[in-house]
């Protein structure tokens, strides 16, 4: 089986060493296409082949992971329909966020297995999150190949293509949340007086405890919350202030926008 990735960024990195390293892939099966050589780079170590054009990547591989940016899919699509290419024994992988697999296939004008997916960056260390669906032309051992892929990069969920827009408040954007609310953390200990450098570690193992009881530990959000927030304590007092500036309504806000901008994407990007 041979893999082509149009761009040679931070994902499709993850994902060549994941195929390496965890599915024991060859590295001349793996063909890579960017515009910006410099990407090239960061492959030095692998053996991987480089193709001279779009067309070239298409044509030598089995999957193709369309590794581009929203706006860059037209252009792309464009340069596949127009090599001439027999795409009936392709699978398409898109990363992209509101690009729609009705979309792709309508570009490449053929009839193609399209699996669109929504990772995060918690996949670079493993640890990652991915969501996949698959269009009516993706045969279900295509859909395996592709799922086998991203599981060993973390966690996969399977869903209907209606919610892979949504998806991405819960999955897709929301490492950027923890972040957020890790570095609130760490402002308030500075505000203080606690240096920030020395204090850091103590902000991160919380964070890092906290999921892992939510992970391991066989409760509820809620009742872990409880369990920590003794009646008349501290912890209630936080809660309480959390409580009245609506934190829980300002997540759901956050979603409901980012879900509103996927939504957005796709009809700017899949008319």
């Amino acid at each position: 089986m041979k893999i082509a990735f149009i761009g040679a960024g931070n994902l499709p990195e993850a994902i060549i060493y994941a195929l390496v390293e965890k599915l024991n892939t060859d590295g001349q099966n793996i063909i890579i296409y960017d515009k910006i050589e410099e990407q090239y780079k960061r492959y030095d170590k692998l053996n991987v082949k480089i193709a001279c054009n779009i067309k070239d990547a298409v044509n030598n591989s089995d999957i193709v992971f369309l590794a581009v940016k929203p706006q860059n899919f037209a252009e792309v699509l464009l340069d596949i329909k127009n090599s001439g290419l027999d795409l009936s024994n392709k699978i398409f992988v898109s990363p992209a966020a509101g690009i729609t697999t009705e979309y792709i296939e309508s570009q490449l004008a053929q009839k193609a297995a399209v699996i669109r997916t929504m990772p995060n960056t918690p996949l670079l260390i493993g640890k990652g999150m991915t969501a996949l669906c698959k269009n009516n032309h993706a045969t279900d051992s295509d859909f395996e190949k592709v799922c086998k892929i991203f599981a060993a990069l973390g966690e996969i969920i399977i869903l209907p293509e209606d919610q892979m827009n949504k998806i991405i408040s819960v999955n897709g954007s929301s490492p950027a949340y923890v972040y957020l609310f890790a570095e609130a953390m760490l402002q308030g200990a500075v505000a203080q007086g606690f240096d920030e450098a020395a204090i850091y570690p103590a902000v991160l193992q919380s964070v890092i405890g906290a999921f892992e009881m939510m992970k391991s530990g066989g409760k509820s959000p809620a009742e872990l919350i409880k369990a920590v927030a003794s009646p008349g304590g501290t912890t209630e007092k936080a809660l309480e202030s959390f409580y009245e500036n609506d934190f829980s309504g300002i997540i759901k806000k956050a979603m409901l926008a980012c879900t509103d901008r996927a939504d957005e994407l796709t009809g700017e990007y899949c008319l």
